[in-house]
């Protein structure tokens, strides 16, 4: 993770990480793929799915859906949501992020559990 995050929060957890999804708030979090030595991610593709204990898709946030945006040599991957999005997390669960190069090699970049943290503000 790299950058500012808006309505999730990043724990290590292991070799995991436990995000917890403010609910109705605005999503809004980098991805720096190759960390302090960045790989050109030009042309890639990202996808990040949120599963409930039961398997069910809570949210996808994905190049192809555009709620992600790939940079280039930067090795940047910018994801945002709405508060819908982010109250669409409505239980506990596990969500991983995978990203894809031009030639079709797919790569498990992170992954970890999911709790939601319910709005007192509404």
């Amino acid at each position: 993770m790299s950058g500012t995050t808006a309505g999730v929060h990043f724990e290590k957890a292991g070799d995991d990480l436990h995000m917890r999804v403010y609910r109705g708030k605005t999503i809004s979090f980098e991805v720096i793929w190759g960390g302090s030595e960045p790989i050109d991610v030009t042309g890639w593709k990202a996808r990040l799915q949120i599963r409930d204990v039961d398997g069910a898709l809570m949210l996808e946030m994905s190049t192809d859906n555009g709620k992600c945006v790939a940079g280039g040599a930067d090795g940047r991957f910018t994801f945002s949501g709405t508060p819908e999005d982010s109250r669409a997390v409505d239980g506990c669960g596990h969500w991983e992020l995978e990203l894809t190069t031009p030639a079709g090699e797919v790569y498990r970049a992170l992954s970890g559990t999911v709790t939601p943290v319910e709005e007192i503000v509404t």
